[in-house]
C-alpha cells in the first residue's frame, strides 16, 4: 500500500468535507504531493529553512530549534507536528496568505504521514493580531510586522540591529518626541514613505541602523525616522532584560493610542506593545516569501 498516497487522497476528502480554505504541506516530497492535489483550494508549501525558494512557499526554521547533533533526517521525531504547523499558519496568516477559516495540514516525512486541521481563529497569535487590527490598519500592522521580522532575522550587512516603529497617533507621538538625528524622511513624497511597499523596505533597513525610533502614521506612511521618545516610563513593567527601546515602546504605547512594535538587537524577537503592555511576541526564525 502506498501509504503516503492513501494520507494525500484522506486529506483532500476530509478538505472537501470541513471547507478547507488553504492547504499547507510540509514535506521534503511537497512539490510532488502538491501535484497531486486536485481540489481548487490554494496550496502552499512550508519548508525549513535553506531550502529552494518559491514565491508561493511559507520558510518556517525547524532547524535552529533542534540540539546540533539533531539531523534533518530525524528532524521530524523531534519537534511536534502540530508545532510546525502553527508557526506555517502563523507565517502565512501574517504575509496575508490566509484571512479566516479552516488551514489543512499534510506532514509527511519518511514514514510519518500526518493530516492536522486547524481553525485559525483558535491560534492564540492570530486572535491577538485581529484585536489589535480593531484599533489600527491591519494592512499597515501586517506590513511593519512583516518588516520587523525581516530586520529581527536578516539584520544588516551581516550585522544584528535593533529597532522599533511607533504606528497611529501620530500627532501626539511627535509632540512626545524629538530628532536625534536628521530626519531622513523630511521632504520625500508619500510613495517613497509607504510602508506597506515593499519596494521602500531596503531604504528603512538601511535607516534601522540609526539610533531612535521610526515613527509611522496610521495609513502607513513614514513620518520620521531616528526619533526619540520623550515619554516616562513609570508604571511600565516588562520582563528583566528588556532594554530602554521596549521600555519606550511600550510606555509610548500607555501614553497613547498608539501600538508600538520593537526589534531586539540580541534576539531579534519582534514584541508588540499595547496600551503599556506587551500584547505577543514573533520569533524571527519563521521566515515568509
Amino acid at each position: 500500500m502506498n501509504i503516503k498516497g492513501e494520507v494525500v487522497r484522506t486529506a483532500q476528502e476530509l478538505a472537501k468535507r470541513i471547507g478547507a480554505g488553504l492547504i499547507i504541506i510540509i514535506s521534503p516530497d511537497a512539490q510532488a504531493i502538491k501535484k497531486e492535489i486536485e481540489l481548487d483550494i490554494p496550496v502552499i508549501i512550508a519548508r525549513v529553512m535553506g531550502g529552494r525558494r518559491n514565491g508561493d512557499d511559507v520558510f518556517v526554521d525547524v532547524l535552529s530549534k533542534l540540539p546540533k547533533n539533531i539531523t534533518k533526517g530525524s528532524l521530524f521525531l523531534k519537534v511536534s507536528r502540530i508545532e510546525l504547523m502553527s508557526e506555517a499558519v502563523e507565517a502565512a496568516y501574517i504575509k496575508g496568505r490566509i484571512s479566516n477559516g479552516v488551514v489543512l495540514g499534510i506532514v509527511s516525512v519518511g514514514d510519518i504521514n500526518s493530516i492536522v486541521v486547524m481553525d485559525i481563529t483558535d491560534i492564540p497569535l492570530i486572535k491577538k493580531i485581529t484585536e489589535l487590527a480593531s484599533t489600527v490598519d491591519y494592512t499597515v500592522l501586517k506590513a511593519v510586522l512583516n518588516l520587523a521580522i525581516d530586520i529581527g532575522r536578516e539584520g544588516r550587512e551581516g550585522k544584528k540591529i535593533g529597532t522599533a516603529f511607533i504606528i497611529d497617533d501620530t500627532d501626539k507621538v511627535m509632540g512626545m518626541s524629538h530628532q536625534i538625528v536628521l530626519n531622513p524622511y523630511e521632504g520625500h513624497k508619500k510613495k517613497d514613505r509607504d510602508i506597506k511597499d515593499e519596494n521602500n523596505w531596503e531604504t528603512v533597513k538601511e535607516f534601522a541602523q540609526l539610533d531612535g525610533m521610526f515613527i509611522v502614521d496610521e495609513e502607513g506612511y513614514i513620518v520620521a525616522a531616528g526619533r526619540y521618545l520623550d515619554v516616562s516610563a513609570r508604571g511600565v513593567e516588562l520582563q528583566p532584560g528588556l532594554g530602554g527601546r521596549h521600555l519606550a515602546a511600550a510606555a509610548i504605547s500607555k501614553s497613547t493610542k498608539a501600538i508600538a512594535i520593537t526589534v531586539s538587537e540580541t534576539s531579534g524577537v519582534v514584541s508588540v506593545y499595547k496600551d503599556g503592555k506587551e500584547a505577543f511576541t514573533i520569533d524571527p526564525r519563521i521566515s515568509i516569501t
